[in-house]
């Protein structure tokens, strides 16, 4: 059994044996792991959150932050308790603890453009709940906990739609003049889902839209630091080279041609073919020369 916030029937989201909080900087929504909540509790809110008190799955009470005593007149769940004719909170009694700071989810994914590049991208939400009753009856999950990245699981399918809807329509080189359209192409399509589960999006922004291949990345970040494209591919094709301790980098670094040995000459001039030629004749005949003393 947990040892969470139950000091003295006191219930909230404090660690008994560490005085920590457990509603992190992460989390959103943190349920109360008992159900078995005694008629003489006390609810005890902090100034960042709001209790949701949930009794025989209707909402009893939205409680602000400060102490809430169950017996008293003006309690919102003893108010509650009165029209069902308990004394005494039923055992299915549910507590969830919302966060109402400032909240920042962030969604990654993977699209293409009309070019078919894979392009990664990511985008931060900020929000904040303003609606926690809303909040707690709109979303699932296991546990003790809702975080930042369960609400991520929750609008990844959505920030994919919008962004994709742009990204499928433009080329690589056109890309990063969508920033502005991506961002408030999800803007609107989050704003109207997230107010419909309680909360209030502040804003998002868009925090990487990059090639999938990094070879492809470095070759456009070379291009924007003002190299000609084709000097970029070059030296990105350098730097493979490199890496495999091929020496022919420096020679594609530098734009000049490499030739590794002898049989890889090409387009020789006329002088340098008949010096070779020379040379080789010479070497030859004194090959044969030197066959015939032997016999």
């Amino acid at each position: 059994m947990s040892n969470i916030g139950f000091r003295g029937q006191v219930i909230s989201t404090e660690d008994e044996s560490t005085g920590a909080s457990k509603m992190t900087a992460d989390t959103i929504i943190f349920r109360y792991p008992r159900e078995a909540i005694g008629s003489k509790s006390l609810f005890l809110v902090q100034p960042t959150e709001r209790a949701i008190v949930v009794v025989q799955g209707q909402i009893a009470a939205d409680l602000p932050p400060g102490s809430h005593n169950i017996q008293s007149p003006g309690n919102a769940v003893s108010s509650f308790l009165s029209k069902l004719r308990y004394q005494q909170l039923p055992y299915d009694t549910l507590v969830f603890f919302v966060s109402t700071t400032r909240h920042e989810v962030k969604v990654t994914g993977l699209s293409q453009t009309d070019d078919l590049v894979p392009v990664e991208y990511e985008t931060a939400a900020y929000f904040r709940v303003n609606n926690p009753s809303s909040l707690v009856t709109n979303v699932q999950f296991g546990g003790n906990y809702f975080k930042d990245q369960d609400l991520g699981i929750y609008i990844s399918p959505i920030v994919d739609q919008e962004v994709s809807s742009i990204l499928n329509q433009v080329k690589l080189t056109d890309v990063y003049k969508k920033f502005g359209d991506i961002s408030t192409a999800v803007t609107a399509a989050l704003k109207q889902f997230l107010s419909e589960i309680g909360i209030d999006l502040i804003s998002v922004r868009v925090t990487k839209l990059l090639p999938q291949d990094p070879e492809l990345r470095r070759i456009i970040q070379l291009r924007d630091l003002g190299i000609p494209i084709n000097d970029s591919v070059r030296l990105g094709l350098a730097r493979v080279l490199a890496d495999q301790q091929n020496p022919a980098s420096v020679n594609m670094a530098i734009g000049v041609p490499y030739f590794p040995n002898l049989a890889t000459l090409v387009n020789l001039s006329d002088g340098v073919f008949r010096a070779l030629s020379t040379k080789l004749s010479g070497q030859t005949n004194e090959q044969e020369k030197g066959s015939g003393g032997g016999q």
